[in-house]
């Protein structure tokens, strides 16, 4: 009775297996050799030889230095290793601060290069939409109309409220020409 296994003998796999077959058959047996799944008990002899197997057949250099090594009633062995195939692995990728805090820096000085070549712009003239703080006259019918703050005007809008709201105290309540609801003026002093 020869207990001399070889080293495929010994992972239960073909000589002429993948290097993904030797690989299953390896990890299969040390999950099945493990103590865990064997009530506590180890084989101690039986995984040293799993791993020494293993060792040597899973190099494609040793398995065959191993090969050729072998000298079997049935002749060389004859396979063609498969070489694990190589995957390569990335560095995660990294945040470009440098570029970041350069474009914002870009962003700052244009900013302040505008604002400090340009015009304060003209005031808009009257759209005769009443918004806070319009300059008004009041008309014949007492509703108000929008006038250019830089003209004579009679008041000063403080808010508009709904029609059926008041105004708040220190300020008169005019009804908006364009129907808009009722506007709360503060009178100018005259």
């Amino acid at each position: 009775m020869g207990t001399n296994k070889s080293h495929y003998e010994e992972l239960g796999v073909r000589e002429t297996a993948s290097h993904a077959e030797i690989r299953r058959a390896y990890r299969h047996l040390m999950r099945t050799l493990h103590p865990d799944s064997n009530d506590g008990r180890v084989d101690a002899v039986r995984i040293t030889k799993v791993n020494e197997a293993w060792n040597v057949l899973s190099q494609s250099s040793s398995r065959n230095a191993y090969d050729k090594s072998q000298v079997r009633a049935t002749g060389p062995v004859n396979h063609q290793p498969q070489e694990p195939q190589f995957i390569p692995s990335y560095a995660p990728a990294r945040f470009p601060w440098r570029g970041m805090l350069m474009c914002m820096a870009i962003g700052i000085v244009l900013v302040l290069f505008m604002h400090a070549t340009s015009k304060p712009s003209e005031p808009g003239k009257p759209d005769q939409l009443l918004s806070g703080g319009s300059c008004v006259n009041i008309d014949a019918q007492l509703a108000v109309y929008e006038v250019s703050c830089s003209d004579l005007h009679d008041g000063v809008v403080r808010q508009l409220v709904a029609t059926d709201r008041t105004c708040p105290t220190g300020s008169d309540p005019y009804r908006d020409r364009q129907g808009m609801g009722v506007a709360c003026i503060i009178k100018a002093d005259e």
